[in-house]
């Protein structure tokens, strides 16, 4: 009899005892966070994280206070730098820090980030009527001051930023997330993507096990993000 069998099964046999222990939480993060305290790390950036009168909302503090209820975990929110958030993610003191960030965060080395959960793109808009433009190289692009990050793809894309405080006044072509532009009356330059930006939650590092439930969530919730944006103030 060809021992081939034998072999391939006990392979199979020693696989599925692999994959029963996994994912792993070395430090037990979420059997402690269920019927726990949560601690989650909070840095305001609207809409995906707001925090007004000591309460935490957006579209991210939403899906953490599900994540909450569902686990039956009292939420502990820590507020402080991103720097020193995920500082602190780093040595456990935290279990999750929500800021709006995507996965080009400078920390991914040093913490877990979930795997995206929306893709924010970055378009061009222009006034509804106006005549629709292959390029902007050499043109003025108005850009949201208090989202000046944006300045750095419309200068990769060779046109001039102009950071204004009100992009519902610009008179020039705007630079924004696409799903700004019709409640700025503005209608994107077909062709032309400056910058797509993968949104991630981030978490504890090496505890497996937390982060795929937390993934598991942001998968049931994703669907509603952009409705939730195509809602928010301009």
């Amino acid at each position: 009899m060809s021992r081939f069998p034998t072999a391939a099964l006990s392979l199979a046999a020693l696989g599925i005892a692999s994959a029963c222990g996994l994912p792993r939480d070395p430090e037990g993060t979420l059997d402690r966070v269920r019927g726990g305290t949560m601690r989650v790390g909070v840095v305001t950036n609207p809409p995906w994280v707001t925090d007004s009168a000591g309460v935490v909302g957006g579209i991210e503090g939403a899906f953490v206070s599900d994540l909450a209820r569902g686990l039956g975990a009292r939420l502990a929110w820590v507020r402080a730098s991103e720097s020193e958030l995920m500082a602190a993610l780093e040595g456990r003191e935290v279990d999750l820090v929500i800021g709006g960030f995507t996965d080009a965060v400078p920390w991914k080395m040093k913490v877990a980030l979930t795997k995206p959960y929306y893709t924010d793109t970055i378009v061009v808009g222009l006034a509804r009527g106006e005549a629709p433009q292959r390029g902007i190289r050499g043109a003025t692009v108005a850009v949201d001051a208090h989202d000046a990050e944006i300045a750095t793809y419309v200068r990769a894309h060779k046109a001039q930023p102009l950071l204004v405080d009100d992009l519902a006044r610009a008179t020039t072509a705007i630079a924004a997330p696409v799903w700004r532009l019709p409640a700025l009356g503005r209608d994107p330059v077909a062709g032309i993507t400056l910058h797509e930006a993968r949104h991630v939650l981030a978490a504890s590092p090496g505890e497996n096990d937390w982060l795929v439930h937390i993934e598991r969530l942001l998968r049931e919730r994703k669907r509603t993000v952009p409705a939730t944006l195509r809602a928010t103030r301009p």
